[in-house]
């Protein structure tokens, strides 16, 4: 009796320590937004005053933890914990002394390299990508969360942020982004009121422009004839809505993807947070009054096997396999002369696969370039990180910044490139290939070089949900032939990279291009071609066929006519 007694103790006591601790953390309970009006704190809790001096620095999670959980709030999906889900947009390293521009990223997902396999420490991760990473307790940069890159609208400078992370002073990055403090360290004393604290007007939601600093893609290809403003705004956007509507996240920032078939780790009923959720909802009230589609003689095959995105979101069918920069791998919002669509990496958009439902969805495709070890006897292919390869082609080519500047043809030498790299594969050890264009690259004969397969080598794709087109610009408005037709560029099954050098033709000595494969998991290519060009003659079928149904309904009724007749007559 005595242990049953001692057992419900302990089981109470848990459960108040438990209520205690939800209780201390504090809430408006209004969702009007809630000025902060507090003390900025530095690493021990200590309160710092606009006379402090540059060696107190700033804290984020001790500014914010007397009010806020702050082992919840450094988790979620940015922060790098939680699911790993369906795969989404990879990192990619840009070295130009070894002409690598490798995918990568610290989750498990399909076709990418970790960061450790490409010699990249949390230094390295810092200083390369930490401009777009909002750091997190498993941040792979390994900075402290920047709740202010999110929660601060107004006066955030994403630029200031960047250099300071890349003078290595990522304790200051934040504060100094919002303009409480100076680069050098010390606080900008007029922020600072009578009673020691500063105001920020911090919101749950600061708007879509805050979550566009590292969410943004747009052509890489767009000139004066087509300014990249020309290009519609997302649909939703356009409405008024905010990105925090669907991809919604509570205090631990397990933010919604609004993937279909998306489970939330706290098992939260998310469903409605989906394209179909929201937009076909089983007869259900639909979310926020958001318009039912009919799509009124819509076979529903297309329901059923393609995703919405499908349909009502990626580049329009002028633009299938077009170029494209996005905020990470491009350092999109970060100021920069000279933007070219050749600015690696290659990331090609609008190429239709199969998502994690097993749909037909548009992806963007990234391919792999740079250096692997060949495979042998007890070792399978690896990809070589710029570490392992500065030496030897620093010590073979005499390379010391730019690979491809270094070999690159002339008017004297129009094979310069392939044979340099020719040479140095032959020398490299252990045995080298060069991944580009889809393809690894090992020496042939006669200073070319031979084309091998390689898992390595094949592109990494993940899926495009933005900006969503609305139903007058979606495929298919100008009827079945935008895509079903044999002039029609949908699908795009394959981007078509071109390999970073000139790689001749063992044949007639002329430039090779990667062409675009016709195998493909989403469908029988063979079987597609044979079947676009029967759409533009639908029509004239369907008169033909209701012509002769309407002819022998008539011929039928004419012969009953005519027996009834003779039968009383």
């Amino acid at each position: 009796m005595r242990f049953i007694w001692t057992i419900g103790i302990l089981l109470l006591s848990s459960a108040l320590q438990a209520q205690d601790s939800e209780d201390r953390w504090k809430k408006t309970g209004s969702p009007e937004t809630y000025l902060h009006h507090i003390e900025l704190r530095d690493e021990r809790g200590q309160i710092i005053t606009a006379e402090d001096d540059s060696t107190k620095l700033p804290h984020m999670g001790e500014t914010c933890g007397p009010c806020h959980d702050m082992n919840k709030a450094s988790g979620g999906l940015h922060g790098g914990a939680g699911p790993h889900g369906s795969p989404g947009e990879p990192w990619f390293i840009v070295d130009s002394k070894t002409a690598t521009r490798w995918p990568f990223h610290p989750r498990p997902w399909p076709g990418l390299t970790t960061p450790s396999d490409l010699g990249l420490d949390p230094e390295d991760l810092l200083q390369n990508f930490g401009a777009y990473d909002t750091g997190g307790s498993e941040s792979m940069t390994g900075q402290a969360s920047d709740c202010l890159i999110c929660h601060l609208p107004d006066g955030y400078d994403f630029h200031r942020r960047s250099k300071m992370l890349d003078q290595g002073k990522s304790a200051l990055a934040a504060f100094v982004a919002a303009g409480l403090f100076e680069p050098s360290g010390k606080p900008v004393s007029r922020l600072w009121d009578e009673s020691g604290k500063v105001t920020l007007n911090l919101k749950g939601d600061a708007g879509p422009l805050a979550c566009l600093q590292c969410h943004t893609s747009k052509p890489a290809t767009a000139n004066q004839a087509s300014p990249h403003w020309s290009h519609a705004d997302d649909v939703h956007l356009a409405a008024g809505m905010s990105c925090v509507d669907c991809h919604r996240a509570g205090i631990d920032h397990h933010v919604v993807r609004g993937k279909e078939g998306e489970i939330h780790p706290t098992g939260a009923e998310i469903k409605a947070l989906s394209c179909r959720g929201c937009h076909l909802p089983d007869g259900e009230a639909v979310m926020h009054s958001a318009p039912r589609p009919e799509h009124r003689g819509l076979p529903p095959f297309h329901l059923e096997q393609m995703s919405c995105t499908a349909c009502h979101s990626g580049p329009d069918l002028n633009h299938l396999g077009e170029k494209t920069w996005t905020s990470r791998a491009h350092q999109l919002g970060i100021p920069k002369q000279g933007r070219s669509s050749e600015d690696p990496p290659s990331i090609y958009s609008g190429i239709l696969a199969l998502d994690d439902q097993g749909r037909w969805a548009p992806h963007h495709q990234g391919w792999p370039e740079g250096w692997i070890q060949i495979a042998q006897a007890n070792e399978s292919e690896a990809v070589l990180s710029p570490a392992e390869m500065r030496t030897p082609l620093r010590r073979i080519l005499r390379v010391r910044s730019d690979l491809l500047e270094k070999i690159a043809n002339t008017d004297d030498d129009s094979s310069r490139e392939e044979r340099s790299t020719s040479a140095f594969l032959n020398q490299a050890n252990p045995p080298t290939a060069l991944v580009t264009g889809g393809s690894a690259w090992r020496p042939a004969p006669g200073d070319f070089l031979q084309a091998e397969p390689s898992d390595l080598a094949q592109p990494v794709q993940w899926t495009i949900g933005h900006p969503v087109r609305p139903a007058s610009m979606s495929l298919g408005s100008q009827g079945c032939t935008d895509c079903h037709s044999s002039t029609t560029s949908w699908p795009l099954l394959m981007s078509s990279p071109d390999p970073l050098i000139r790689i001749r033709s063992h044949t007639d000595g002329n430039p090779l291009r990667q062409e675009q494969l016709r195998t493909t998991n989403v469908f029988d290519s063979v079987l597609w071609d044979l079947w676009k060009p029967i759409f533009p003659a639908r029509d004239l079928a369907k008169f033909y066929f209701l012509t002769c149904a309407f002819l022998a309904s008539a011929a039928a009724v004419y012969r009953f006519l005519s027996i009834m007749t003779g039968r009383h007559g």
